[in-house]
């Protein structure tokens, strides 16, 4: 029979084997996945607005949901590179320059 697991680090391994999370960083992780969740759920409500019958919007309002959407998006990719960072900040340099690669390609787009 194994042993109950009631030290942080180990709960912490067995939890996240391939992420190196330190307890130091550990309390910015839910505010991170603040940062997601918040779009997520902005991208919900803006596409419920939308496509709701019973609301009517110019072009204009239209226009403006439909890339608030589009920055929302960006932002729950952004923020799932600051949960990245945060678990793993040894693979910084990577996940930076996977996020420059994303940034060059929104902007030859």
């Amino acid at each position: 029979m194994s042993k109950p697991i009631n030290e942080p680090r180990l709960v912490q391994q067995v939890l996240i084997a391939d992420e190196d999370l330190s307890f130091e960083l550990a309390a910015l992780v839910p505010p991170a996945n603040g940062i997601t969740n918040a779009a997520s759920t902005f991208i919900d409500k803006a596409t419920k607005l939308l496509l709701s019958d019973k609301i009517m919007l110019t072009n204009e309002q239209h226009t403006a949901i439909a890339t608030a959407i589009a920055v929302a998006q960006l932002t729950v990719k952004e923020g799932a590179a600051v949960s990245k960072l945060l678990r793993n900040p040894d693979a910084s340099t990577d996940i930076i320059a996977g996020l420059r690669l994303a940034s060059e390609d929104r902007h030859d787009a």
